[in-house]
């Protein structure tokens, strides 16, 4: 029996046992954390001995023998397969620059040695100069939230001062927003029903009938993607009902701070008299004069509107409350509802809740991520936390339970593994995925130039982005199905992946998925059984993953291929430590940035360790991660995602961008879209207890309870198109096309259609549902806007879906020569 992890992005990562008989695993379990209360295993946990020894699992280097996609092989040998790909990597930089080349990661495993997210990739990219691709994926809410809380740092900073799952169990008041925890957050849910049990009460706001909205006191069903016109109706309940926590309003956020009319920024002494200090303003109330802000938080005006003398002219400011004040007050619940469809009496119902029955907890999904419009949301709800006071305390936050006192965060955190990622010492050429489509097929990309790369306040050069010469030309990927996880299918295989634009695709894995087939070697990888790694899940613990079993057939682990990949690059030294060496000196690191030296001996002892205590609440002390050091609902500047930027790159509002929360229609899935005429519905791309993303696909016994990919829509949509369950449909738009069967589902709303995330393209009977999504780059948040999508479903002959060449249907690689030798 060893000590190993379940490392895929369901965010958890459970311990768990392999059982190892006659050097074959035959079994795996939970394993018990330090602390019982994360305890756990799921279906796909349990499923593992299948996917390790799936038929289909590529198990010798391949090489095509047909076109890009066509699913025809050779086998090769290790040797030659390295060999071609260092060649023609050495090529391509040699001709295009070193960043032609490309790694592609993206979150398949959470494993710091072989994964994604800190993984073999990000070193071997650093050691040969290569663009690595990132971020644009969960970004959108989390920019949003940043804006309020931490826009010091950039991308997922909010996500840092959430709160451990633990805690969740403390809150009286839950709010599920965009999220159906029972199923994408299996592991996490049984916090939730001890919260219950102990007479909490769960509010669910989605669309969709979900299973976590059939255990809600409260179902909010509203119109998809208007959530933030929801978080702000709520943020006018509650100041018009004077609910906010002004206390807390008071010391903790930006209220108080005089804002000029004319300019938009923060009053300062210096308006007043240019030679004194740059500290910002309020108003005494008593005299009528400006004060230093943040020494009289107590007694300062949070409301009014004054005329103030300042060395130019007289000049109207207002406290930062009284401009939210009056935003919220264009969002009424009653305005609102012809957005939302929601009753004004149920916002002001759960609004009510929210602020006055805590500790309140917003566990929100990326259910409300997957839009154009998501950094709004992510605003408002962090917005509706701070004014209600219900943040940086037990059971209360706005931030959800993300990355806060867990073992994930140290992935995140300067300087723990700059040694391992970051060997040269030199900064990664960091490329956001969404802007890696233009990269390949233009050679030029449209990016925020910063006027200052060391000071994000700065601002960007331009009032929008900027086009900049970066030519791809070779694409590794690893950890990876970026075919079928990301938008604009067709693009992706007919463009991007083209051979006239893409030289060279060398793709990692252990099974033939999208991916694998556009790709011009496939490289078998290890399983998460088969290696020595550690890592760190979104609870506090810090695990150790021991190889278990022998590599199956030919694969390797993703340190030993890119090492040999490098080696053929002049760079093999850096890849001669083991990987028993690397996750010493990582645990090391960890104990020493942490100072908690027990991390290292818990470690080597138990294979588990403990990072952060239990009841680890940022924020406590208030001390946000912004300029001012509060919440701040309205800023000078709104933030851009820009890779490894801190402070973050903030556009000024002299730009014309809002500085308080607010709502914008969705990009393309709303109503007053012409398009909506021709394609009636919006795309939900649900997850599944069956599979994480992509990853669990291939697995039988999963399979058994979830067989094939199914449009879903309730019986009234049903209906208008003469549809009944069991027939063949055709889901379009001007993008692409899915051809599956049809089944009736009365839990989502009339407007709207499903197909579960996850299906392979040989899974359908003909295209994919990521051929319908698009690649739309909102450039605050450069993050997928995967459900702000629009198509209709139609009945069709099932003579007339096109057919797939059996090659192409095989689930795994068609091979047209014999063994390797």
């Amino acid at each position: 029996m060893f000590s190993q992890a379940c490392t895929p992005n369901c965010w958890m990562n459970c311990r768990i046992y392999a059982h190892v008989r006659d050097g074959k695993l035959v079994e795996t379990t939970a394993a018990p954390f330090p602390d019982p209360r994360y305890n756990r295993i799921c279906l796909r946990g349990l499923s593992h001995p299948q996917r390790v020894y799936d038929p289909n699992r590529v198990t010798t280097p391949l090489k095509r023998a047909g076109k890009r996609g066509e699913n025809r092989w050779e086998e090769i040998s290790w040797n030659q397969a390295l060999d071609e790909i260092g060649a023609k990597l050495a090529d391509i930089q040699q001709h295009h620059g070193n960043k032609a080349v490309c790694v592609a990661p993206l979150s398949g495993n959470y494993s710091i040695i072989n994964g994604a997210i800190a993984g073999s990739g990000h070193r071997f990219a650093n050691v040969v100069g290569a663009t690595l691709a990132v971020d644009s994926i969960d970004l959108g809410l989390a920019t949003g939230e940043t804006q309020v809380v931490a826009n010091v740092a950039t991308g997922m900073a909010a996500w840092m001062l959430a709160h451990q799952p633990e805690d969740i169990a403390n809150a009286r008041t839950i709010i599920a927003w965009g999220t159906n925890v029972t199923e994408s957050q299996i592991h996490n849910w049984h916090f939730f029903a001890d919260a219950l049990d102990d007479g909490a009460k769960l509010i669910v706001i989605d669309p969709r009938y979900s299973e976590a909205a059939a255990k809600a006191h409260i179902w909010v069903r509203l119109r998809p993607g208007t959530d933030s016109a929801l978080a702000m109706a709520m943020v006018h309940t509650v100041i018009e009902e004077g609910l906010t926590d002004e206390a807390y309003l008071r010391a903790h956020t930006v209220a108080t701070y005089l804002v000029r009319e004319d300019t938009g920024l923060f009053l300062r002494a210096t308006d007043l008299d240019p030679t004194g200090e740059a500290v910002v303003l309020a108003m005494d109330p008593q005299t009528g004069l400006p004060v230093p802000a943040d020494p009289n938080t107590g007694t300062s005006a949070i409301t009014g509107v004054y005329t103030v003398a300042t060395a130019t002219g007289p000049v109207v400011v207002r406290p930062a409350f009284q401009i939210l004040t009056d935003e919220a007050a264009r969002h009424t619940p009653e305005d609102t509802e012809s957005i939302t469809g929601v009753n004004p009496l149920l916002v002001r119902e759960i609004a009510r809740r929210y602020a006055t029955a805590g500790p309140s907890f917003v566990y929100s999904g990326m259910g409300i991520d997957r839009w154009d419009n998501a950094d709004l949301v992510g605003r408002g709800i962090a917005t509706l936390g701070v004014i209600c006071g219900q943040i940086g305390k037990p059971g209360a936050t706005p931030l959800g339970s993300l990355m806060g006192g867990t073992a994930m965060s140290i992935m995140f955190t300067p300087g723990v593994l700059d040694e391992w990622t970051k060997p040269t010492g030199e900064p990664t050429a960091k490329l956001n995925y969404l802007l890696l489509y233009d990269a390949v097929a233009k050679g030029v990309i449209q990016q925020w130039v910063p006027n200052d790369p060391s000071n994000g306040f700065a601002g960007p050069r331009s009032s929008t982005p900027e086009p900049v010469e970066w030519p791809v030309k070779a694409i590794i990927f690893n950890s990876s199905n970026f075919v079928s996880n990301f938008p604009n299918q067709n693009r992706i295989r007919k463009e991007m992946l083209a051979e006239e634009n893409l030289e060279l695709v060398v793709h990692l894995d252990m099974v033939m998925n999208d991916t694998a087939r556009m790709a011009d070697y496939v490289l078998p990888v290890t399983s998460w059984f088969e290696n020595d790694d550690l890592v760190g899940g979104m609870h506090p613990f810090l695990m150790r993953q021991q190889k278990a079993i022998a590599n199956v057939g030919q694969a390797r682990s993703d340190y030993e291929i890119f090492g040999g990949i490098a080696s053929r690059l002049g760079k093999g030294e850096y890849f001669t430590q083991t990987p028993e060496q690397w996750i010493d000196q990582i645990v090391e690191k960890v104990a020493e940035v942490l100072q908690r030296p027990e991390v290292s001996t818990d470690f080597r002892r138990d294979g588990v360790a403990r990072l952060f205590d239990s009841g680890y609440i940022p924020l406590s002390e208030g001390g946000f991660w912004t300029p001012s050091g509060k919440a701040e609902f309205y800023a000078e500047g709104v933030v851009v995602n820009f890779p490894e930027m801190s402070p973050a790159l903030r556009l000024p509002i002299s730009e014309g961008v809002s500085p308080l929360p607010h709502f914008e229609p969705p990009f393309e899935a709303w109503h007053g879209n012409p398009k909506f005429a021709k394609f009636p519905l919006i795309l939900n791309q649900r997850h599944s207890r069956f599979r994480v993303h992509s990853t669990f696909y291939e697995v039988p016994v999963l399979r058994e309870m979830d067989p094939e990919p199914l449009v879903e829509l309730n019986e009234r949509e049903m209906a208008k198109r003469g549809l009944r369950d069991g027939d063949v449909a055709r889901v379009f738009n001007d993008r692409g096309q899915a051809y599956l069967h049809v089944r009736t589902n009365n839990a989502f709303p009339d407007d709207t259609c499903n197909i579960n995330k996850g299906w392979q393209r040989h899974q359908f009977l003909a295209g994919g549902y990521q051929e319908l999504t698009h690649e739309q780059a909102n450039t605050k948040h450069y993050s997928c806007s995967f459900f702000d999508v629009l198509v209709e479903v139609a009945k069709v002959d099932p003579a007339s879906v096109p057919p797939i060449p059996a090659e192409e249907r095989k689930a795994g690689p068609a091979i047209i020569n014999g063994k390797a030798s």
